[in-house]
């Protein structure tokens, strides 16, 4: 009686190992397809490229004039020099504004 007892208690054993592994195999291939999605939608960026940089190394002189006026500005108002992407979000506002003006000038 014993032994059958531990007969039953290995078959049951077996039968949850093999379960287990079928899980197993089962999430193995999900984390597959889901690794397959996430690089389709959200690829990472190539490993030698480097970080994009926002800086203004090309510039015209009106625009010049207008990024020496805009830093003498937020120099003066907050105390310290504006950075890279302040210039060019305030470039881009101008760039605008002066499209508005011009097409409102061509309007009349």
């Amino acid at each position: 009686m014993n032994l059958l007892r531990t007969l039953r208690t290995a078959f049951a054993y077996r039968r949850a190992l093999r379960t287990l592994g079928s899980i197993d195999a089962r999430l193995a291939e999900q984390n597959t397809y889901l690794r397959r999605l996430a690089d389709h939608f959200a690829p990472a960026p190539p490993e030698n490229q480097p970080e994009p940089t926002f800086s203004v190394d090309f510039i015209s002189p009106a625009e010049l004039a207008l990024v020496e006026r805009f830093s003498e500005q937020v120099l003066h108002d907050q105390g310290r020099p504006p950075t890279d992407e302040e210039i060019v979000r305030y470039l881009a506002d101008e760039a605008t504004v002066d499209l508005r003006a011009r097409m409102e000038s061509s309007d009349v």
